[in-house]
């Protein structure tokens, strides 16, 4: 039986449809008015990806920031939600646009509550070997406490360690990582989808029955949500045939600057995140999906040699725009075992708009090399952005 969790909170009310932007395997982009869209219908057109304009802004309904999270899935799916509840195996969370979403303590990987932990706080969190993890707000830090998640209640989460069977408040957790043991894969039902959230999170399921105003997502066999359009920034297809080059984990990364009398500098490139924090933002734009690094810096990944296309585009994240200099650098890509680039961005200076790459021949080719060179001596504010680098077969 498939539970359809509905709307608390509609969606906006439109006047008119809004429009539909239907991305092709070529990479050409089709426009046209939402009036009339069905899933059937994409699934029988050669669009990879569909994204929605003219839906207005939509009301979050998180008002609570102390109970608003980001939750990372045991299938890798990360959403940003409040815990609005909870019993036993199961924590109830609401997301953007008041979407309830239950979720079994099974497909829970780790919860990391923002307002209570920051970028700096977040950096010294990490998941043990074995077992579960706790970080509990003791004034302004974080004791860990490692032990075992007892169950889920309404007013926070009953944990097994040497404190013994304790209840933590959530207003006192910062963060929560749990080991997983089920087998995070499920049992595939057509039409799979990656619904990216206009808020940074995504989601994976079934695409079901489609409005002018919503979808509807079947995360399995028991349970569906309806999402209003404003609440998504963009789906792609998830049937294999295309994929996000962030999806995959670089076999190599080289980072960092080294000077004549300088110790020099690290900085970590970061998946689907600007490399200072925050999302990929270029042109105000949020991009749910690329690589933030910091030049110089060389990410090599290793392919299968079954793609056909590589596409996307590049900038200085527009983080920048608070320095005093704005970073210059220049991108390239080197495929295969070739000496030379397949293509060179030319100079790159923040504040600009993206420079697309053209679609780039992958037949064959079983490494990517992404590289960012300074391309001035001053590195200050080199904060460089792989922006949407989408594989196609």
């Amino acid at each position: 039986m498939l539970l359809v969790l509905a709307l608390a909170l509609a969606s906006p009310t439109q006047a008119t449809p809004g429009k539909l932007t239907l991305e092709a395997r070529d990479g050409t982009l089709r426009h046209r008015s939402l009036a009339g869209w069905s899933s059937e219908g994409w699934a029988e057109s050669d669009a990879i990806a569909l994204r929605f304009e003219g839906l207005g802004a939509l009301e979050s309904g998180l008002t609570d920031a102390g109970l608003v999270a980001w939750f990372t899935l045991a299938n890798g799916d990360r959403v940003r939600g409040a815990v609005v509840g909870g019993a036993g195996d199961r924590l109830d969370v609401r997301l953007a646009g008041a979407v309830p979403l239950p979720l079994d303590v099974e497909e829970l990987r780790e919860l990391v509550f923002p307002a209570r932990a920051d970028e700096s706080a977040q950096r010294g969190f990490a998941a043990p070997e074995h077992g579960d993890r706790l970080y509990w707000l003791r004034g302004k830090t974080f004791d860990r406490v490692d032990g075992t998640v007892e169950e889920f209640a309404s007013e926070g989460l009953v944990f097994d360690s040497v404190l013994g069977k304790k209840l933590f408040p959530w207003r006192e957790v910062g963060a929560l990582f749990i080991e997983t043991l089920a087998d995070p894969s499920a049992k595939r039902l057509p039409m799979q989808v990656c619904v990216e959230l206009s808020d940074g999170g995504r989601l994976r399921g079934s695409l079901g029955a489609c409005s002018e105003t919503r979808i509807q997502l079947a995360l399995d066999e028991r349970r569906a949500l309806e999402l209003p359009l404003a609440a998504i920034s963009e789906l792609v297809r998830a049937d294999g045939s295309v994929a996000f080059l962030s999806e995959l984990r670089p076999a190599r990364a080289t980072e960092g600057w080294l000077g004549d009398d300088e110790p020099g500098m690290r900085w970590p490139f970061r998946v689907d995140r600007a490399v200072a924090g925050g999302p990929l933002l270029v042109g105000g734009q949020v991009y749910p999906r690329g690589f933030g690094v910091h030049a110089p810096s060389r990410l090599e990944f290793e392919l299968d040699g079954s793609w056909k296309t590589l596409r996307g585009a590049v900038a200085i994240d527009d983080s920048v725009l608070l320095l005093p200099y704005r970073g210059s650098v220049e991108f390239s890509i080197t495929l295969g075992a070739s000496s030379e680039p397949a293509w060179r961005s030319g100079r790159v200076r923040g504040g600009e708009a993206p420079v697309a790459l053209p679609a780039l021949d992958l037949n064959g080719v079983r490494s990517i090399a992404l590289e960012v060179s300074m391309d001035e001596r001053f590195f200050v504010a080199d904060r460089a952005a792989w922006l949407r680098m989408l594989l196609v077969r």
